[in-house]
């Protein structure tokens, strides 16, 4: 038995091309919608850090970006999504870091603390003041240690992850709206 198959290859190519718009829309309507999630939740993990991290700073500097989502005009294939955080040193909290000074780190003990002009210690620990200050009370600016150990605080990774896994479902979902 023998059979031949013909067709119109324009109206096959408009279908095919439709067809990968259709799954193309979805895919960067899926991508997109993953990221916001995943900054959404972010930012409350950011929040929940501790003092400091309330700051609508903090949490608005993480962010999301999407790439390459069309081609020509077109949705593209080759999307990709990008959550970053605005302020560099977020990945210290993000993964934890030892800090060390050379030989010392002199940690403020107020904020906007001046230059210090005077050195001493206290318990054997080193210390720094401000050399005009008369008061017999005085209060260090400054103290002195080897290294700071800062912990880790966010867990963005591990949340961009969880919300990357949905990702099919929720590729499903637009491709059905599509």
């Amino acid at each position: 038995m023998k059979f031949e198959v013909k067709t119109d290859q324009s109206v096959w190519q408009r279908m095919l091309e439709e067809k990968r718009r259709k799954v193309a829309t979805a895919a960067v309507a899926a991508l997109r919608e993953t990221a916001a999630n995943a900054v959404q939740e972010g930012r409350q993990n950011i929040g929940e850090a501790g003092p400091g991290f309330t700051r609508a700073k903090w949490q608005s500097g993480l962010q999301y970006r999407t790439m390459e989502a069309t081609e020509g005009g077109e949705p593209s294939l080759q999307a990709k999504a990008v959550v970053f955080h605005t302020y560099g040193i977020a990945g210290v909290f993000e993964r934890g870091a030892t800090i060390s000074g050379k030989p010392m780190l002199w940690i403020p003990t107020r904020h906007g603390a001046p230059t210090a002009s005077r050195s001493g210690t206290i318990g054997g620990k080193p210390m720094l003041f401000d050399a005009d200050d008369r008061d017999r009370q005085r209060k260090p600016l400054y103290i002195g240690v080897p290294s700071v150990t800062i912990p880790k605080k966010f867990r963005i990774g591990e949340i961009v992850k969880e919300h990357a896994a949905k990702f099919r479902e929720l590729f499903s979902k637009h491709f059905k709206d599509a």
